[in-house]
């Protein structure tokens, strides 16, 4: 008897904790439901942000609704993008989630590799071997309509090849060795390659790369600068320079794609010795002349590598005192910012254009400027990558 009551009771007992498991549980989950759905209408709530200074990016915007934008599956992919930036705290569920992956021993962030040293190093796109084609082609094309002309490529290697010893362990990193070298295969005579990727892994440890951005450094255009100067005909080139530290804050582009914002970055400016040249700037977005090549007002936003020239434009005029005759054409990606300013004292006038913002005639601008050389300038990720180089150099 005594054993049936003491089998009911513990029979009763289990019962009893296996109902105050189910309530605990669905309390739990009507309180998680509860949370989100309390999230979610506060984000609605909310005005909505037109950029992230943490991702330095714009944000998306509430999408148009139509019929047509619901049929082709616009409006949905907007509403998708549009609820996932402007959620409610999502720098602080980013940050977050960068903690849990590095916790987990996660050294791949969106992209972007954390190495050694706190280097944030952004994974090499794969080619489009198409766009590659026919902007190697429309460059043989220009090449041969200007045969008059001094005309060079510098493509330069990306921070996860050159410091390939500074990647996680097992990262796979494309091999831009042999980008160059079939990059080279395929340019015709008529243009000079230049090459600074031994140049740069020979100073790898003195900062050829910024940690949290994708640029290379001054210090980098320096060493470049000197390794490429006789092959761009420029004679007695100056070798020493002042340098200047404008900031010691810079939080670049890395950081804000991957998250992860434990270190940052120097921006130096170098300037030649014993060179006497006075120089005007403007530029498809400010006409007025300025006496310098350096934006202060960039050092107080978040993108502080528009220090240089105050970031990417369509054209970028620089004229200069020098009475040469030499007159530089650029065609470039933003890699050529912090490098332009080596080249100001050796010509007349330096035309900077970024094709993928250029739409006027090239050929006008030559005849217009008595162009002698040309240079183009990039980085090889963006050159590999790039649609917009053909199209800009097309004859009209």
């Amino acid at each position: 008897m005594e054993k049936k009551e003491q089998t009911q009771k513990q029979s009763e007992h289990t019962v009893g904790k296996r109902r105050g498991s189910r309530f605990l549980q669905r309390t739990m989950a009507f309180g998680f439901c509860g949370a989100v759905l309390l999230l979610v209408l506060i984000s609605l709530i909310m005005p909505d942000r037109s950029f992230s200074e943490e991702e330095n990016r714009v944000l998306s915007k509430q999408p148009k609704f139509g019929v047509t934008e619901v049929m082709n599956k616009e409006y949905m992919e907007g509403l998708e993008s549009y609820t996932s930036d402007q959620f409610i705290f999502r720098d602080l569920w980013i940050k977050l989630k960068v903690q849990c992956d590095l916790l987990t021993g996660k050294r791949e962030l969106n992209g972007v590799y954390l190495g050694k040293d706190k280097y944030l190093m952004q994974a090499i796109s794969e080619p489009d071997q198409e766009h590659v084609k026919e902007n190697i082609k429309g460059m043989n094309a220009f090449a041969a309509r200007h045969q008059d002309l001094n005309i060079n490529a510098m493509i330069v290697p990306n921070a996860a090849y050159v410091m390939q010893d500074y990647l996680p362990k097992g990262a796979p990193v494309r091999d831009q060795g042999k980008d160059m070298k079939e990059i080279q295969k395929q340019l015709d005579a008529g243009i000079g390659c230049i090459d600074v990727t031994k140049t740069l892994q020979k100073h790898v440890e003195e900062g050829m790369y910024y940690k949290t951005d994708h640029h290379w450094t001054s210090r980098a255009a320096a060493y470049a600068f000197n390794a490429a100067a006789v092959q761009l005909g420029i004679e007695g080139a100056s070798g020493d320079y002042q340098r200047y530290t404008v900031t010691n804050e810079f939080s670049g582009t890395l950081s804000s794609k991957s998250g992860y914002h434990k270190a940052e970055d120097t921006i130096e400016v170098f300037e030649p010795e014993g060179v006497d040249v006075k120089y005007l700037v403007s530029d498809s977005d400010n006409q007025e002349q300025r006496p310098t090549a350096y934006d202060k007002k960039a050092l107080k936003e978040k993108d502080k590598y528009q220090v240089f020239f105050g970031g990417n434009h369509a054209q970028v005029d620089i004229t200069t005192t020098n009475d040469t005759t030499k007159r530089l054409l650029i065609f470039k990606d933003s890699y050529a910012n912090c490098f332009v300013p080596f080249l100001i004292p050796y010509y007349n006038e330096i035309i900077m254009v970024d094709p993928r913002y250029y739409y006027d005639n090239v050929e006008t601008l030559i005849s217009g400027k008595h162009i002698t050389d040309v240079l183009f300038l990039y980085n090889m990720d963006t050159f590999l990558t790039d649609t917009s180089i053909a199209g800009a150099l097309a004859e009209e």
